[in-house]
């Protein structure tokens, strides 16, 4: 027999929110985090951190932000957020469990190895993201390298910089805010800040109101007019010339979901330096791809992560090759099917189904991050998972009575 119908994998933002989904559909489910506190990156991330998506579309279901956190409410509020919400939730959050690996039987279940034992379930939630799973660029000499080289992941606390001479390699809105914040303290009053392809930067307030106002208002039109609005309001950008800094190429994702002034700022006031992507280290510091030379004592490597559940999933998968999600339009609950370590999704009974292609009862939540915003997509990608799984579970009942 399963130890319940369902196992969800991780305790953030995507694994609590299939948590509610499920207990609102009355499905037996368990919840486990390998940490011993809840979401885990939520309460380890760099001080200056506020979130890149509205209130708007950000809240959980049933509690809304404080009025006074504005807008865009700060990774600590919303880690506060978050623990009350659970709290006020119950859920049942077993922590201290680490998953070794996911497999199927052979008998129409899951198997799942943990630290605390072996267990098989009717339906897996793999909901543990990619924030614990960093990319480091291969750079020639690295290993050379005397001074420090830290992920995004792993930038705690301004001290870790304090007086140093800083690079931030990749200008993402990680790597956008860290240069900005490392200015103020680095040594030399500045921090460098490596861009590869180029910035696209766009104002937190297009024509004086957040994007995500202006989807709400689109939500209102007609589809064309919709799209239509969206062209025009997503269209606007900052001048980046000005700034000795270079546009990204159209359609390549280079162009950062950061919006607001700060690096602009940031820049005006000499606390930011661009400079060219590093191509090799030496102890003393980095040789960039225009030939020139610096001496560092920190870098800080913001570029990117992949999915955590290759390191557990002992199955054959089917993965996208896309390197960046293209916008989506209107249709902003229908991310398209996979980005770069993602794997593809069955999508033939529903625009936005949540079960891995060619397995039954393995389903995604947390996977699409723009639209409307990472935290309004775990929420709707949830609620249709928790819909799926509800028709799984109906289909083999009635299969289980016909035998």
């Amino acid at each position: 027999m399963p130890a319940a119908d369902v196992l969800i994998i991780g305790a953030g933002p995507a694994g609590i929110n299939a948590a509610y989904a499920l207990k609102k559909a009355g499905i037996e489910y368990r919840i486990i985090e390998r940490t011993q506190q809840l979401a885990p990156t939520w309460n380890s991330l760099y001080p200056s951190l506020r979130l890149n998506t509205s209130r708007f579309f950000s809240e959980l279901p049933g509690r809304r932000f404080p009025l006074h956190w504005g807008i865009h409410p700060t990774a600590k509020q919303y880690y506060r957020y978050l623990v009350d919400w659970v709290g006020e939730q119950q859920l049942p959050i077993e922590h201290g469990i680490e998953v070794y690996r996911v497999a199927p039987s052979g008998n129409g279940l899951w198997q799942v190895e943990t630290s605390a034992g072996t267990d098989c379930y009717r339906a897996v939630i793999p909901a543990t993201g990619v924030f614990d799973n960093p990319q480091l660029p291969q750079i020639a000499g690295m290993d050379r390298f005397e001074g420090d080289i830290l992920h995004s992941r792993d930038f705690r606390h301004p001290d870790q910089i304090r007086d140093k001479r800083t690079l931030v390699v990749g200008n993402g809105p990680s790597g956008t805010d860290i240069a900005v914040a490392a200015g103020q303290i680095a040594a030399g009053g500045f921090a460098w800040l490596s861009i590869r392809s180029g910035v696209d930067l766009r104002p937190r307030y297009p024509y004086g109101l957040p994007r995500h106002a202006w989807m709400m208002l689109g939500e209102t039109l007609p589809k064309h007019a919709c799209e239509w609005l969206q062209r025009v309001t997503g269209a606007v950008k900052y001048n980046m010339g000005d700034f000795g800094v270079w546009q990204a190429p159209p359609n390549t994702g280079a162009g950062t979901g950061y919006r607001g002034p700060e690096l602009l700022n940031a820049l005006r006031q000499g606390q930011v330096l661009p400079v060219r992507h590093p191509v090799s280290f030496d102890a003393r510091g980095v040789a960039l791809a225009d030939g020139s030379t610096i001496e560092v004592d920190v870098v800080i490597m913001a570029t990117g992560f992949l999915p955590v559940l290759h390191q557990y999933l002992d199955i054959d998968i089917q993965s996208s090759n896309e390197m960046f999600y293209p916008e989506a339009g209107c249709d902003w609950d229908i991310g398209p099917n996979g980005i770069r370590g993602w794997p593809l999704r069955d999508v033939s009974e529903h625009p936005n189904g949540r079960q891995v292609l060619g397995h039954e009862g393995l389903y995604l939540v947390g996977v699409f991050y723009k639209g409307r915003g990472a935290f309004y997509n775990m929420t709707a990608e949830a609620r249709i998972a928790a819909e799926q799984i509800q028709t799984q579970l109906a289909r083999r009942r009635v299969v289980a009575m016909a035998a």
